[in-house]
């Protein structure tokens, strides 16, 4: 039984292309970034009021977890023992 696998000499660190300049790469972010900012739009009065209600919610949800583990041990393991 014959298994051929990968040529793994292909993946080896010394056979990478060379790296980009900066400039190359700057380049290649600000495109980029221009490419996202003309595809993004403002969110409008409804949808900021739900991502204003869900962060709401999260930050309830998570002060009223951190009281009652901070309650569960300050009964548990009390200090003055």
């Amino acid at each position: 039984m014959s298994t051929k696998y990968p040529k793994y000499e292909k993946y080896s660190k010394y056979q990478q292309k060379k790296k980009e300049s900066i400039y190359v790469r700057l380049m290649a972010f600000l495109k980029n970034s221009k490419r996202i900012l003309k595809i993004a739009n403002k969110p409008d009065r409804k949808e900021y009021w739900l991502v204003f209600k869900i962060c709401g919610i999260g930050l309830v949800v998570l002060g009223v977890l951190s009281y009652i583990i901070q309650l569960i041990f300050s009964v548990a393991l009390p200090l003055g023992q």
